[in-house]
């Protein structure tokens, strides 16, 4: 009789494994996924992630929630107006970045020209918005090469405003000043050359287009 129950319960048992290894497979054949995972496939390092597409549709399905997605943005670099005069190939006002150095706004105006006095710049200085690079030539004094477009301004690296000299300032120079434009410059180095050299501030009123109110402006900044 022993031998006969032991063979009722291995028959019990063969049975339930049997139910059980179908049940396994028809729920593997339902779910392909987990199917798959069963199989032995490897999951990533940091656990199991949701498939970028459906595995029996083949449609792409949405990420989680917070996931990092790839966008289109713009990014908007901020500009600011630089003028560059003197001994440079395109002398004029440029639009640089707003983090833009000497060397920059020199490049913009076509560089250096041959008799240009490279050593008188500080190339790496940090520009502002509305300043006035001067680039001197060889053997020229200019007191204030990086200097702000009108009184009160902000220039780049030095705050100091360039006094002009009359009897020796370039027309770049004089056009520089406030309220004067190449016209009156000319005139003014005219007026010296057919008069000789300033002796007086004062002597500006002879030049025709600056009246009292204009010397007044001009006092501070020209010296001869």
């Amino acid at each position: 009789m022993v031998p006969s129950k032991r063979l009722f319960v291995y028959v019990i048992a063969g049975v339930i494994v049997l139910l059980v290894g179908t049940l396994g497979l028809l729920s593997m054949r339902d779910d392909p996924v987990k199917g798959e995972l069963l199989r032995g496939e490897i999951l990533p390092a940091d656990g199991f992630s949701l498939p970028t597409e459906d595995p029996v549709s083949g449609t792409p399905t949405p990420g989680p929630e917070g996931a990092t997605q790839a966008s289109q943005t713009t990014t908007t670099t901020a500009l600011m107006y630089v003028q560059v005069a003197g001994a440079v190939r395109r002398p004029g006002v440029y639009r640089v970045p707003a983090d833009a150095r000497v060397f920059q706004a020199v490049t913009e105006a076509g560089g250096f020209t041959e008799e240009a006095d490279q050593q008188a710049l500080t190339l790496a200085a940090r520009l502002k918005d509305g300043c006035r690079i001067y680039v001197p030539r060889v053997g020229e004094t200019v007191t204030a090469p990086l200097e702000p477009t009108a009184p009160g301004g902000e220039g780049g690296g030095e705050e100091s405003t360039e006094i002009v000299l009359l009897n020796s300032a370039t027309l770049e120079q004089l056009d520089s000043l406030p309220g004067i434009g190449p016209a009156i410059a000319q005139d003014i180095i005219s007026y010296r050359e057919t008069n000789g050299p300033f002796t007086s501030v004062d002597q500006l009123t002879d030049v025709p287009g600056i009246g009292p109110a204009r010397l007044e402006q001009l006092r501070p900044l020209v010296g001869l």
